[in-house]
């Protein structure tokens, strides 16, 4: 590989053996530990372009593997080709309090003693590094332990998000059902969480896919004391998808609650105003009678003032104690 390749990637990444546990700081430094050494790890690099890609891969032996796989969200399967594996996923990451939904691909090469995380360096990754640098449970698996660490991180992160919603959606629900709502920034918040819900499950489906493959291709690094680990992996994914799925479905009911009780209010509104509108017909209709300019019974006399005042406090007191009993005003 050339020297001004390896300078150009941003790499990062550990290599165990057994117990030990050893970082690099170069490309240069990781290859000959591979060349020298049994250990196996993992490397990390930061959004690489096609010839540091391609470079990297001849030098591994592995150039059909590392050419820049598709995007998760294309729906392309991953390939599982024995002991080379080839996938994509996303990383989820909701922001509050406008529980908007940020996305990042993040594609994952398998080789017989290296793990190769490829990101574009939209999210911060010191807590994955961590668990792959402390967990200590089936490390004799090799780089299917560590595979296995990175989907589980994936499915903790996605697992996060879905609690984050459901959350929001219980607090939609209690404002929405308290008094003083106001339905403009109701409406907001429902269309908000519907998209971050939609476009969350759409994150999972490749992940849930990707495992589903490496259970049923039988890839060499899925050892069989990690069969037990992969197939845990396959059942959140899952449960993680149909979780995503009744979050939709709520959301959904929400907003039909909210538009149904938009209704209902804007009825009562309509009722009110029906009401005062007929109860403000009377005094017109009695006052447009008495002022007509022919003789009438009463005319110029105190006898019509009265009783037009008469007409005009019964009718409306009888209209309004008739709107009131049947709760129109």
């Amino acid at each position: 590989m050339s020297q001004q390749v390896q300078e150009s990637l941003h790499v990062r990444g550990a290599l165990f053996d057994g117990d030990e546990r050893a970082e690099f700081g170069t490309l240069g430094e990781l290859l000959e530990k591979l060349q020298t050494s049994t250990a196996f790890g993992y490397l990390e690099i930061s959004d690489p372009d096609r010839l540091q890609l391609s470079e990297l891969a001849e030098h591994l032996g592995a150039p059909e593997l590392l050419h820049p796989p598709a995007s998760a969200s294309s729906g392309h399967l991953p390939l599982v080709a024995g002991e080379h594996v080839r996938l994509s996923a996303h990383r989820v990451q909701l922001e509050e309090p406008t529980f908007q939904l940020v996305v990042a691909d993040l594609h994952i090469y398998v080789l017989p003693r290296l793990l190769i995380l490829d990101h574009d360096g939209g999210f911060d990754t010191v807590r994955l590094r961590a668990r792959l640098d402390t967990e200590k449970r089936h490390r004799d698996q090799g780089v299917g332990w560590l595979l296995w660490i990175v989907l589980d991180e994936l499915l903790a992160e996605s697992g996060e998000a879905l609690s984050a919603l459901d959350d929001e959606l219980d607090d939609i629900e209690d404002v929405l059902l308290g008094s003083g709502a106001k339905p403009a920034a109701i409406q907001n918040r429902v269309y908000r969480l519907r998209k971050s819900a939609s476009r969350l499950r759409r994150c999972l489906l490749p992940l849930r896919d990707a495992v589903d493959a490496l259970l049923r291709r039988e890839a060499d690094c899925v050892s069989a004391p990690l069969f037990p680990l992969f197939q845990g992996l396959y059942d959140r994914g899952v449960h993680h998808v149909e979780w995503a799925d009744s979050l939709r479905d709520l959301v959904t009911a929400l907003s039909d609650t909210q538009i149904a009780m938009e209704g209902n209010r804007l009825n009562v509104i309509m009722k009110k105003v029906t009401s005062w509108a007929a109860i403000i017909a009377i005094p017109a209709a009695v006052t447009g009678f008495y002022g007509q300019n022919l003789p009438y019974p009463g005319f110029n006399t105190m006898g019509g003032l009265w009783t037009s005042t008469l007409l005009m406090v019964v009718g409306c007191g009888g209209l309004y104690i008739t709107f009131k009993r049947k709760d129109w005003l």
